[in-house]
Protein backbone atom coordinates (compact mmCIF):
# COMPACT_ATOMS: atom_id res chain seq x y z
CA UNK A 1 0.00 0.00 0.00
CA UNK A 2 1.45 3.05 -0.98
CA UNK A 3 0.60 6.43 0.50
CA UNK A 4 1.13 9.78 -0.64
CA UNK A 5 4.91 11.18 -0.09
CA UNK A 6 4.91 8.67 2.94
CA UNK A 7 6.92 5.53 3.19
CA UNK A 8 5.14 3.12 5.32
CA UNK A 9 6.81 0.30 7.19
CA UNK A 10 5.74 -3.11 8.81
CA UNK A 11 7.71 -4.93 11.33
CA UNK A 12 6.63 -8.58 11.94
CA UNK A 13 8.59 -10.48 15.59
CA UNK A 14 9.04 -13.41 14.43
CA UNK A 15 11.09 -16.44 17.33
CA UNK A 16 12.83 -19.19 15.87
CA UNK A 17 10.64 -22.44 15.91
CA UNK A 18 12.23 -24.34 18.24
CA UNK A 19 10.31 -27.13 20.16
CA UNK A 20 9.34 -26.08 23.60
CA UNK A 21 10.22 -22.61 23.22
CA UNK A 22 7.72 -21.16 21.22
CA UNK A 23 3.81 -21.90 22.26
CA UNK A 24 5.20 -23.67 24.75
CA UNK A 25 1.39 -23.20 26.67
CA UNK A 26 -0.05 -24.54 23.56
CA UNK A 27 2.76 -27.09 23.25
CA UNK A 28 1.37 -28.46 26.60
CA UNK A 29 -1.72 -29.24 25.01
CA UNK A 30 -0.99 -30.73 21.40
CA UNK A 31 2.91 -31.42 21.90
CA UNK A 32 5.78 -29.42 21.71
CA UNK A 33 6.66 -30.53 18.23
CA UNK A 34 3.18 -29.89 16.94
CA UNK A 35 3.07 -26.17 18.80
CA UNK A 36 6.31 -25.23 16.70
CA UNK A 37 5.45 -26.87 13.43
CA UNK A 38 1.81 -24.74 13.90
CA UNK A 39 3.92 -21.57 14.82
CA UNK A 40 5.68 -21.88 11.53
CA UNK A 41 2.57 -22.19 9.39
CA UNK A 42 1.41 -18.60 11.06
CA UNK A 43 4.90 -17.01 10.29
CA UNK A 44 4.78 -17.99 6.68
CA UNK A 45 1.26 -17.11 6.56
CA UNK A 46 1.83 -14.19 8.24
CA UNK A 47 4.56 -12.73 5.74
CA UNK A 48 2.76 -13.94 2.74
CA UNK A 49 -0.69 -11.89 3.33
CA UNK A 50 1.01 -8.56 5.23
CA UNK A 51 4.11 -8.34 3.50
CA UNK A 52 2.69 -6.48 0.65
CA UNK A 53 1.03 -3.88 3.11
CA UNK A 54 3.41 -1.51 3.19
CA UNK A 55 6.54 -0.04 1.14
CA UNK A 56 9.15 -1.61 3.56
CA UNK A 57 8.59 -4.94 5.75
CA UNK A 58 11.22 -5.71 8.56
CA UNK A 59 11.03 -8.99 10.18
CA UNK A 60 12.94 -9.14 13.68
CA UNK A 61 14.06 -12.59 14.45
CA UNK A 62 14.98 -13.99 17.98
CA UNK A 63 17.92 -15.56 18.78
CA UNK A 64 20.16 -13.74 17.10
CA UNK A 65 21.94 -16.39 15.59
CA UNK A 66 22.80 -17.77 11.95
CA UNK A 67 20.66 -21.17 12.69
CA UNK A 68 17.23 -18.58 13.23
CA UNK A 69 18.64 -16.46 10.22
CA UNK A 70 18.86 -19.15 8.12
CA UNK A 71 15.51 -20.35 8.61
CA UNK A 72 13.73 -17.03 8.31
CA UNK A 73 15.39 -16.34 4.90
CA UNK A 74 13.50 -19.36 3.74
CA UNK A 75 10.44 -17.77 4.82
CA UNK A 76 10.79 -14.51 4.00
CA UNK A 77 10.50 -12.13 0.86
CA UNK A 78 14.14 -11.41 -0.76
CA UNK A 79 12.72 -7.18 -0.05
CA UNK A 80 12.60 -7.92 3.67
CA UNK A 81 15.61 -6.26 5.79
CA UNK A 82 16.39 -9.05 8.51
CA UNK A 83 16.86 -7.06 11.99
CA UNK A 84 18.07 -9.08 14.61
CA UNK A 85 15.94 -8.41 17.55
CA UNK A 86 18.27 -7.32 20.76
CA UNK A 87 18.65 -9.93 24.07
CA UNK A 88 16.19 -7.85 26.50
CA UNK A 89 12.64 -7.75 27.75
CA UNK A 90 9.94 -6.69 24.87
CA UNK A 91 9.50 -3.24 25.55
CA UNK A 92 13.13 -2.32 25.16
CA UNK A 93 13.05 -4.66 21.60
CA UNK A 94 9.90 -2.85 20.61
CA UNK A 95 11.77 0.73 21.28
CA UNK A 96 14.65 -0.23 19.25
CA UNK A 97 12.37 -1.91 16.43
CA UNK A 98 11.35 1.89 16.28
CA UNK A 99 14.05 3.76 16.71
CA UNK A 100 15.78 1.30 13.57
CA UNK A 101 12.40 1.70 11.77
CA UNK A 102 12.64 5.75 11.63
CA UNK A 103 16.23 6.23 11.85
CA UNK A 104 16.68 3.85 8.19
CA UNK A 105 13.31 4.81 6.71
CA UNK A 106 11.88 8.12 5.84
CA UNK A 107 8.45 7.36 7.45
CA UNK A 108 5.81 8.81 9.70
CA UNK A 109 3.76 5.67 10.06
CA UNK A 110 5.61 2.22 11.59
CA UNK A 111 3.57 -0.49 12.72
CA UNK A 112 4.66 -3.76 14.84
CA UNK A 113 2.85 -6.48 14.91
CA UNK A 114 3.56 -10.02 16.51
CA UNK A 115 2.97 -13.90 14.88
CA UNK A 116 0.31 -15.35 16.76
CA UNK A 117 -2.83 -14.16 15.13
CA UNK A 118 -2.62 -15.25 10.83
CA UNK A 119 -6.44 -14.26 11.04
CA UNK A 120 -5.74 -10.98 11.22
CA UNK A 121 -7.75 -8.81 8.61
CA UNK A 122 -4.99 -6.59 6.84
CA UNK A 123 -7.86 -3.62 6.37
CA UNK A 124 -6.56 -3.21 10.17
CA UNK A 125 -3.48 -2.34 9.23
CA UNK A 126 -4.62 -0.24 6.76
CA UNK A 127 -6.92 1.78 8.86
CA UNK A 128 -3.54 1.97 11.42
CA UNK A 129 -1.45 3.67 8.33
CA UNK A 130 -4.38 6.03 7.52
CA UNK A 131 -4.81 6.76 11.52
CA UNK A 132 -1.01 7.57 11.69
CA UNK A 133 -1.29 10.59 9.39
CA UNK A 134 -3.05 12.36 12.43
CA UNK A 135 -2.38 10.54 15.88
CA UNK A 136 0.58 9.66 17.44
CA UNK A 137 -0.15 6.00 18.43
CA UNK A 138 -2.63 3.32 17.50
CA UNK A 139 -3.29 0.16 19.09
CA UNK A 140 -4.87 -3.06 18.38
CA UNK A 141 -5.63 -4.48 21.42
CA UNK A 142 -5.76 -8.66 22.30
CA UNK A 143 -7.90 -10.24 24.11
CA UNK A 144 -5.41 -11.58 26.68
CA UNK A 145 -4.95 -8.32 28.23
CA UNK A 146 -1.97 -7.51 25.64
CA UNK A 147 -2.08 -6.10 22.17
CA UNK A 148 -1.52 -7.56 18.64
CA UNK A 149 -0.66 -4.15 16.76
CA UNK A 150 1.05 -1.00 17.58
CA UNK A 151 1.50 2.01 15.36
CA UNK A 152 3.69 5.26 15.58
CA UNK A 153 4.22 7.90 14.09
CA UNK A 154 7.57 8.78 15.60
CA UNK A 155 9.69 7.14 18.39
CA UNK A 156 8.09 7.01 22.26
CA UNK A 157 10.76 4.43 23.94
CA UNK A 158 9.54 5.78 27.15
CA UNK A 159 5.66 4.37 25.90
CA UNK A 160 7.33 1.00 26.74
CA UNK A 161 8.94 1.14 29.91
CA UNK A 162 7.52 0.37 33.47
CA UNK A 163 4.65 -2.15 32.51
CA UNK A 164 5.43 -6.15 33.65
CA UNK A 165 5.51 -7.74 29.94
CA UNK A 166 3.35 -10.59 29.24
CA UNK A 167 0.41 -10.21 31.72
CA UNK A 168 -2.66 -9.16 31.34
CA UNK A 169 -2.67 -5.86 31.82
CA UNK A 170 -0.67 -4.96 29.10
CA UNK A 171 -2.64 -2.71 27.29
CA UNK A 172 -4.00 -1.15 30.62
CA UNK A 173 -0.39 -0.30 31.29
CA UNK A 174 0.63 1.04 27.93
CA UNK A 175 -2.55 3.23 28.08
CA UNK A 176 -1.78 4.80 31.14
CA UNK A 177 1.56 5.27 29.58
CA UNK A 178 0.31 6.90 26.52
CA UNK A 179 -1.89 9.10 28.97
CA UNK A 180 1.14 10.64 31.30
CA UNK A 181 2.82 11.04 27.86
CA UNK A 182 0.18 13.41 26.18
CA UNK A 183 0.01 11.43 23.47
CA UNK A 184 -2.84 10.92 21.14
CA UNK A 185 -4.18 7.49 19.53
CA UNK A 186 -6.43 5.46 18.13
CA UNK A 187 -7.94 2.41 19.35
CA UNK A 188 -8.49 -1.13 16.42
CA UNK A 189 -11.17 -3.90 17.13
CA UNK A 190 -9.91 -6.19 19.22
CA UNK A 191 -8.62 -9.15 18.20
CA UNK A 192 -7.05 -12.43 19.58
CA UNK A 193 -3.94 -14.22 20.09
CA UNK A 194 -3.44 -18.25 19.50
CA UNK A 195 -1.72 -18.90 22.46
CA UNK A 196 -4.18 -22.09 24.38
CA UNK A 197 -6.08 -25.06 23.58
CA UNK A 198 -9.37 -22.34 23.76
CA UNK A 199 -7.70 -20.02 21.21
CA UNK A 200 -6.65 -23.22 18.84
CA UNK A 201 -10.34 -24.20 18.60
CA UNK A 202 -11.71 -21.09 18.35
CA UNK A 203 -8.83 -20.23 15.21
CA UNK A 204 -10.34 -23.88 13.82
CA UNK A 205 -14.36 -22.55 13.84
CA UNK A 206 -13.29 -18.78 12.61
CA UNK A 207 -11.28 -20.21 9.64
CA UNK A 208 -14.07 -22.64 8.39
CA UNK A 209 -16.65 -19.51 8.48
CA UNK A 210 -14.55 -17.44 7.02
CA UNK A 211 -14.57 -19.94 4.50
CA UNK A 212 -18.09 -20.52 3.89
CA UNK A 213 -18.75 -17.02 3.69
CA UNK A 214 -16.71 -16.39 0.83
CA UNK A 215 -13.91 -14.97 2.92
CA UNK A 216 -10.36 -14.87 0.63
CA UNK A 217 -6.62 -14.28 1.76
CA UNK A 218 -6.96 -16.70 3.81
CA UNK A 219 -4.04 -18.39 5.88
CA UNK A 220 -3.62 -21.35 4.19
CA UNK A 221 -0.53 -23.17 5.75
CA UNK A 222 -2.17 -22.80 9.08
CA UNK A 223 -5.64 -24.12 7.59
CA UNK A 224 -3.43 -27.12 5.98
CA UNK A 225 -1.55 -27.63 9.05
CA UNK A 226 -5.30 -27.84 11.17
CA UNK A 227 -7.11 -29.92 8.78
CA UNK A 228 -4.09 -32.40 9.15
CA UNK A 229 -3.73 -32.21 12.87
CA UNK A 230 -7.26 -32.70 13.61
CA UNK A 231 -7.27 -36.09 11.14
CA UNK A 232 -4.40 -37.16 13.12
CA UNK A 233 -5.53 -36.45 16.55
CA UNK A 234 -9.23 -37.32 15.82
CA UNK A 235 -9.81 -33.84 17.69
Amino acid sequence: MNFPHQETVLGVFVKHPEPGKVKSRLGVEIGYENAASLYEAFVADIIERFGHSADRLILGYTPDNKTALDWLLQQGSKDAVYWPQPDTDLGKRMANYFHFAFEQHETKSAILIGSDSPTLPVSHLEQAYEWLFSVDCVLGPSADGGYYLVGLSSPQPEMFEGIEWSSSSVLEKTVERIQELGLSMKLLPLWYDVDEMANLRMLRGHLLAMKLSGRNNLPRRTEEWLANWSEASGD
